[in-house]
């Protein structure tokens, strides 16, 4: 058992690793090559283009996140475009990215991700760890609950373990459509000036804050 928890912490340092690239690349950039500025502007004109075209800004977030990028940015520019389209039209749209998301990282994992971690932890001693199942559903639940943890380092840490997939979907999809709903629902109420939309929204959130809380207390401490 110490084995696996090592292994699946190794895991987590890779990916956490790639978190700490892009860090590091951006910084790169504005020291290097060009300035903060330039990424601003660079994201505006990117910020105009997918609000204007529906089909690219939520073919982005299904995808995007899947490199390390932020996704509270472009949920953001969801809430934007749905003050425009409808904040619920806006909240279906996001779910189903949010869905096609969490569906297709996880079989990148599970496949050649996995393939490839093996090959690079045979350089050390430890292995792909296998939780078993009650484990399995208790780190589910505590990397998609708890405030903090990206949801696309969830997915690949899932896939990588290869948790069975319809049970990975059970989890995975409700509370990821409740957050992300949450948010775009509170950003849309925000701009829109549509208060019972902004109150649900930020009532969402707060309490799957609580329910982040109450699990990390059950599950994450001996985690």
């Amino acid at each position: 058992m110490e084995g696996k928890k090592k292994g699946l912490l190794l895991l987590g340092g890779m990916i956490v690793g790639a978190f700490a690239a892009l860090v590091v690349a951006y910084f790169f950039y504005v020291n290097f090559i060009g300035t903060k500025e330039d990424l601003i502007g660079y994201w505006e004109v990117f910020e105009e283009f997918l609000t204007e075209h529906t089909w690219w800004l939520f073919a982005s977030i299904a995808v995007l996140p899947a490199f390390i990028l932020p996704v509270a940015p472009l949920l953001t520019l969801a809430g934007v475009w749905g003050k425009t389209h409808g904040v619920w039209l806006a909240v279906a749209y996001t779910s189903l990215s949010v869905v096609i998301n969490l569906t297709w990282t996880y079989w990148l994992a599970a496949g050649p991700g996995r393939g490839l971690i093996k090959k690079i932890l045979r350089r050390t001693k430890y292995g792909v760890p296998e939780p078993n199942r009650e484990s399995e559903l208790e780190w589910a639940l505590i990397l998609r609950l708890v405030p903090g943890v990206p949801f696309i380092f969830t997915n690949y840490a899932l896939g990588l373990i290869r948790m069975p997939f319809s049970r990975y979907f059970i989890v995975s999809t409700p509370i990821l459509i409740i957050t992300t709903g949450g948010y775009v629902l509170t950003v849309t109420g925000m701009l829109g000036k549509q208060w019972g939309a902004f109150f649900l929204g930020l009532s969402i959130i707060v309490v799957m804050l609580m329910v982040g809380r109450m699990a990390f207390r059950k599950y994450g401490r001996d985690k």
